[in-house]
């Protein structure tokens, strides 16, 4: 029998945003200007590439400067053909040995990004007689910070990468400020803030921009190319955020459910994190929509229905059928009623796309993470606290990493939809790292939060009571399983893969989102620790 009591609310802060996303004019003169010099840059930089010259260095060089401008998905068939011909040409480590660290280091990440199998043995010949790395490369600030951004790319059993790591942060912390070259700490500031191969692609793609203007042998082409196309989509993604700001001001959630979350920008910000490119503005309208009521939906569970409340709407979401609405609370009805019209309304805009896809996959994922909510609402209510794996199964699923997958999957509409939906829902090792990493890291910057009224125990309370260490020690030891996913995530990227790349990049990029929301503070729920961030991705252009 459950308790009638109400669980304590949680002070979860208001939406930030007001009316900046509301309705927002779209300037047709300026957007078709900056088209058109854009599609003129566009040949000029695809040329480039083609005549890259026969040495490799520059082109691989050329290749890495192309993608950190956020301009690569332009030219992404031709970037592959020519990575797929220096992987054949770089096939020995011997191949490697002419090269410096920067470059040896440049083709370890970049190869690896594209998911060719590249040794990290080719990094032995920067160590010393004792298995040290050398000393000498401390002297190359270029070289390390190139080594330390590879390293970022190891897998499990890669030791020596886990040392290149160490010894590059180290000595990279220790150099920083006293780098002659004012570019080179700029670059080395934010590596150590952000690993390139860790951070969301847009934001980091803006941030190089901005490096990039300030250096000397700088291509004005390449950057003025890399500006335009910067800004046209953060005009499309102004348009695509004011239809969602209707749409959730339409369901009036804020003053029907005040004490819930209303984050549909933060929603907004994560789908453009894992499908930024301009062909897929259904999969970010989709993906939003999800999280959105998923937001909404985990604090029905978490901080404001009772038990007896929790129970019906459970029943109700394993129909997920209309007639079930009658007979819910009132509070909890519009949670209700926006899932299934939600779903409805997917299934038109894939039939509209030409589609004709079993959206089954994407309901059952939804109800699944809503039933985890409830086995933690039943947790906390009995006061349990299960043991480390038990909680992990349940939690896992919580984070919504394979209902968002999904979302993004149906919503970029290949033809090979079906079946991806049918492996990401077997939980192959991409959608595990995304849903471990989501909820352990979001348990560890919570925690105090969480501890502040009744909650369903944590992993931390689960580790700390199973193997009777404190909360320092538990949390250390969820670092490391952290930093496990990212193995796991990179493991995953290399070929052969059992789907294309596209959708195993959808979890990468969930990962990085993930890693960036939950940096040191919990992002999505206090977006105000994020604002700047956000604005500087969504509202500020970059001057032309």
């Amino acid at each position: 029998m459950g308790s009638p009591s109400r669980p304590l609310a949680a002070a979860y802060g208001p939406d930030i945003w007001g009316d900046k996303f509301t309705s927002i004019p779209r300037d047709l003169e300026l957007w078709e200007a900056y088209s058109k010099e854009r599609d003129v840059l566009k040949n000029e930089v695809r040329s480039m590439l083609v005549s890259a010259g026969g040495e490799s260095t520059d082109k691989i060089i050329l290749i890495d400067t192309i993608e950190r401008l956020g301009v690569g998905y332009h030219f992404s068939e031709c970037i592959e053909d020519m990575l797929a011909a220096m992987h054949k040409t770089h096939a020995t480590i011997e191949s490697y040995e002419k090269y410096d660290l920067f470059t040896t280091a440049l083709y370890f990440r970049i190869l690896r990004q594209h998911g060719h199998r590249v040794t990290s043995e080719i990094f032995n010949k920067y160590k010393e007689i004792d298995g040290k790395f050398s000393e000498a490369i401390t002297r190359d600030p270029m070289g390390l910070l190139s080594l330390y951004e590879a390293a970022h790319l190891r897998t499990h059993g890669e030791a020596l990468l886990d040392e290149a790591l160490a010894f590059t942060t180290y000595h990279l912390k220790s150099m920083v400020k006293s780098l002659d070259s004012d570019s080179v700490a700029r670059l080395v500031m934010r590596a150590l803030e952000q690993p390139l191969h860790q951070g969301i692609q847009r934001m980091e793609a803006k941030h190089f921009i901005c490096y990039y203007e300030e250096c000397p042998s700088r291509n004005d082409v390449l950057l003025k190319f890399a500006k335009l196309d910067f800004n046209l989509l953060q005009m499309l993604y102004k348009q695509e955020l004011s239809l969602l700001v209707s749409w959730w001001a339409d369901l009036d959630v804020e003053s029907k459910l005040p004490k819930f979350r209303s984050r549909v920008v933060e929603a907004y910000v994560w789908a453009v994190g894992y499908s930024y490119e301009p062909r897929y503005a259904l999969a970010r309208i989709m993906s939003s929509k999800v999280v959105s009521v998923l937001s909404i939906s985990n604090d029905l569970y978490d901080a404001y229905g009772t038990m007896d409340e929790l129970n019906i709407y459970t029943k109700a979401i394993e129909r997920l059928n209309v007639d079930c609405i009658e007979g819910l609370p009132d509070y909890s009805k519009i949670c209700y009623s926006t899932s299934l019209n939600i779903f409805s309304e997917f299934d038109e805009e894939i039939v509209k796309q030409g589609g004709y896809y079993d959206v089954s996959y994407h309901k059952e994922a939804f109800k699944a993470v809503l039933l985890a909510y409830h086995q933690e609402a039943v947790w906390r209510e009995n006061n349990y606290v299960p043991p480390f794996k038990e909680y992990l199964m349940n939690a896992e699923i919580t984070s919504g990493s394979c209902i968002l997958g999904l979302s993004i999957i149906l919503g970029m509409g290949y033809a090979d939809t079906v079946g991806t939906c049918k492996w990401a829902t077997k939980k192959p090792k991409a959608v595990f790292a995304a849903e471990r990493k989501g909820r352990l890291i979001n348990d560890i910057v919570g925690y105090e939060e969480e501890h502040s009224r009744p909650h369903v125990a944590t992993s931390i309370d689960c580790y700390m009571k199973e193997y009777g260490v404190s909360k320092e020690e538990a949390v250390v030891k969820l670092y490391e399983m952290i930093e496990d996913t990212w193995k796991d995530i990179n493991e995953e990227c290399l070929r052969p893969t059992s789907v294309g790349s596209h959708y195993i990049n959808i979890f990468l990029d969930m990962v990085r989102v993930f890693d960036v929301t939950y940096k040191n503070r919990d992002g999505y729920t206090h977006p105000e620790t994020m604002k700047d961030e956000i604005e500087f991705l969504l509202m500020d252009p970059i001057p032309i």
